[in-house]
């Protein structure tokens, strides 16, 4: 019973993962619920403790300058072993405290789930006393490293992400092999300390990974090589490279070899061999994001080529960056309608017409769209809706919108029309940029019309001033967001939120 009570209240505690000053409420409640916060609380600490600082603080002021994060290195610190502290302080990496002298109710870091790489260089920041770059800087913070890798690698037992970014031989610390393998999901930063020799070592501890990511890669690694080869259930990749021509046969070699496998994959800044889409049977996410300038004619013939005879049964969730049109059509159509979710982004700023064209006679299941389009196109937004049926999310970045704002506030006003007459009753986010311009009539409108249904996450994608949204604006999203016709829980609402 008691372990039933244990369950539940971890279930209800990890809602507030993302609420920290309620989760540290109930944390005071008792013992019991203490012991269980806690852990939860330190899962993801320092991802936490990042993200809601740069939402509340200017970001000219770094994460690791305040004092809240002073105290939680302090924290870690206190965890680490007597013979590290004193090799430390004898080095002059940190400096003696009587804060370091108390040992912590908890051993705080065994709950964590990920060692991450931006955790130690901020700690070296906060902690070391020297010009950040320098030499003396730069010993001191090789020191701090291997103790805190040394700390996190024997303590945390959970770990399920794992990047590898230095020239430590992190294989060899005490509880290197029961973390490595027993890694679902594992980073591969390909900088100048990566040394190959221990990918290798790692290739043989680390065979279950199932997505793996890969960033800045620029050459053929022999022992990334062999680590990809060694896996043997692998379903995801993100690759990321630095220069537009990938010249890493073996590489991508190795990444072919797996496609039959992986259901997801991520490209930035590189274009696989057009062959591998022959392979990719059973894809269901693909990301790509490369320079429109990185093809030639003679590439964009034979990718053309490929996607025509490819088939993705499986496909549910594109998006792309730049990808020439053709390709990105015949991805589409040869999705077997199945795709769910679609992003489009092209920088020709003429394709609109054609993409819109395709996803209407493809796309019959697609639940969320975002696109850019010109202010001509945007009749064809009422068919979009006629024919995808379970669409709930719609971005339109709006673009060409020539020098008639008076055609602008009667298209834009037109779109809020087919919004109210012609969406699902599922529908329920609508996304634009600035560029848009709405009546504060047709506004008021639309937000009158839509009164009982679901309330709607009216996202407004654009910070800074923007002239088409007066304060009359302003105030009419205020009205209907206190009135709960605008979602409470929209995250971007210029002027209320």
């Amino acid at each position: 019973m008691s372990q039933l009570v244990e369950d539940c209240l971890r279930i209800i505690l990890a809602e507030l993962n993302n609420d920290l000053n309620s989760l540290y409420s109930c944390i005071l409640v008792n013992r019991f619920w203490c012991i269980v916060g806690v852990q939860i609380l330190w899962k993801n600490s320092y991802e936490f403790l990042n993200h809601n600082y740069m939402r509340k603080h200017h970001k000219s002021i770094r994460n690791y300058e305040t004092l809240q994060f002073s105290k939680f290195c302090d924290t870690i610190i206190c965890l680490l072993p007597t013979s590290s502290k004193q090799l430390l302080i004898e080095n002059d990496v940190i400096s003696p405290s009587t804060h370091f002298l108390y040992k912590p109710l908890f051993n705080y870091i065994s709950f964590f789930s990920e060692i991450s790489t931006s955790l130690i260089g901020d700690m070296g920041l906060a902690l070391i006393m020297e010009v950040n770059n320098s030499l003396r800087y730069q010993e001191k913070y090789e020191m701090l490293e291997q103790e805190l890798y040394k700390l996190f690698i024997s303590n945390c037992k959970d770990i399920t992400y794992f990047c590898w970014s230095t020239s430590l031989p992190l294989h060899q610390y005490p509880g290197a092999l029961t973390l490595f393998s027993q890694l679902h999901t594992f980073g591969i930063e390909c900088n100048q300390n990566l040394i190959s020799e221990k990918l290798f070592v790692i290739a043989k501890i680390c065979q279950s990974i199932e997505n793996l990511k890969i960033w800045n890669c620029d050459r053929n690694i022999p022992g990334l090589i062999e680590f990809i080869d060694n896996q043997k259930n692998l379903q995801s990749l993100y690759l990321h490279c630095k220069c537009h021509e990938m010249k890493c046969t073996q590489l991508i070699e190795a990444i072919e070899r797996k496609a039959i496998r992986l259901r997801l994959i991520i490209l930035r800044g590189v274009l696989l061999s057009p062959k591998l889409f022959l392979s990719l049977i059973n894809l269901e996410y693909l990301k790509v994001k490369v320079e429109s300038n990185l093809y030639s004619k003679q590439s964009v013939q034979e990718l053309q080529k490929y996607l025509s005879i490819c088939s993705f049964p499986k496909l549910q969730y594109l998006k792309v960056q730049y990808l020439p049109p053709h390709g990105i059509c015949k991805l589409i159509e040869n999705s077997h309608e199945n795709i769910k979710e679609i992003s489009i982004w092209d920088d020709l700023m003429v394709n609109d017409s054609v993409y819109t064209k395709v996803i209407i006679n493809n796309c019959p299941n697609i639940e969320s769209l975002k696109i850019n389009i010109q202010l001509k196109n945007l009749v064809i937004i009422k068919e979009i809706f006629l024919n995808c049926r379970k669409l709930r999310k719609l971005s339109l970045h709006l673009y060409n919108c020539g020098d008639d704002d008076d055609v602008r506030v009667i298209t834009c006003n037109e779109v809020l029309n087919v919004l109210l007459n012609y969406s699902p009753e599922t529908f329920e986010e609508f996304s634009f940029n600035d560029e848009w311009y709405f009546s504060g009539k047709g506004l008021q409108n639309f937000f009158e019309g839509w009164r009982g249904r679901k309330p709607i996450k009216f996202v407004t994608l654009f910070d800074d001033d923007c002239y088409h949204f007066t304060r009359r604006h302003i105030n009419i999203l205020k009205k209907y967001c206190y009135e709960g016709v605008i979602d409470k829980e929209t995250r971007y609402l210029y002027g209320v939120k």
